[in-house]
């Protein structure tokens, strides 16, 4: 015979949990709403390793630059009244730093070569991403 209480409070905390989940869902996408900074500085480096293809045609460069520095002051102001945590910090410049790289290493792959020489021939990049790496390393060792 089926208990039907016990499965009607299992559902119930299932359902529950699942509210929890969802709102904490939720409150990760606001903290990290400004993750639609990557999509025009994408749209620019395809531009960049790609100045022939269908973006120069669809999308003006002036468009995207001026919407990549529109976001970056807004992203500015509300950082003025949002502290990010430091674990948020670190983990959202190891998030860009991973994004970035993977969009370099997946645009040369696909056989472009950056017109302004961001590329992974570049010992500028490396050299950034070394130091980048140690700064993040170093608010880690801080942060602990």
């Amino acid at each position: 015979m089926i208990n039907y209480a016990i499965l009607t409070k299992k559902w119930i905390h299932v359902s529950i949990d699942s509210i929890k989940e969802n709102r904490y869902l939720n409150m990760n996408f606001l903290k990290y709403s400004n993750l639609i900074f990557y999509v025009p500085l994408t749209l620019l480096m395809i531009y960049d390793y790609f100045p022939d293809s269908f973006l120069s045609d669809w999308i003006p460069i002036e468009l995207n630059a001026g919407i990549i520095l529109s976001l970056y002051l807004v992203s500015i102001l509300f950082e003025r009244f949002r502290r990010p945590k430091n674990a948020e910090n670190i983990n959202g410049q190891i998030f860009s730093l991973f994004y970035l790289f993977s969009v370099l290493i997946l645009l040369t792959a696909l056989g472009g070569n950056s017109a302004s020489g961001i590329g992974l021939d570049n010992i500028g990049v490396w050299v950034t991403l070394a130091i980048s790496f140690g700064e993040i390393y170093a608010q880690k060792l801080k942060s602990e």
